[in-house]
């Protein structure tokens, strides 16, 4: 006779239910049974952009490549002025020179006025 045959006549016990997951994790209580809640953490966390960069990066492995370092340029040469004062006598000798002086002696003054306001 067949399991399933005995089965349908009632003189077999039908199968233990198989449990789909193990009960791994849930403290079982005495008196209570097993707890309402568990914390499952991922075994693969998502990693932040930096962290997953440093991780999965080209590693240097030739010797060549190991000891090279970035490239040094000179330092740069220093910057020019971003105003420059223009003392009151030299807008008067400006102005005796020639055409190309008097936008210099207009921006100044200019600059010079709401200065003057305050």
């Amino acid at each position: 006779m067949s399991p399933v045959t005995a089965l349908l006549a009632g003189t077999a016990a039908p199968p233990a239910p198989k449990l789909s997951r193990p009960s791994v994790g849930f403290p079982s209580l005495p008196g209570v049974g097993r707890a309402a809640l568990a914390v499952e953490c991922s075994s693969r966390p998502q990693k932040k952009g930096t962290k997953h960069h440093m991780k999965t990066r080209p590693k240097k492995t030739q010797p060549w490549d190991i000891k090279r370092r970035p490239t040094q340029y000179p330092p740069l040469p220093p910057l020019p002025p971003d105003w420059t004062l223009v003392a009151a006598s030299a807008t008067v000798d400006a102005e005796e020179a020639s055409a190309p002086a008097a936008p210099v002696l207009e921006l100044a003054a200019a600059a010079a006025a709401p200065a003057a306001a305050d």
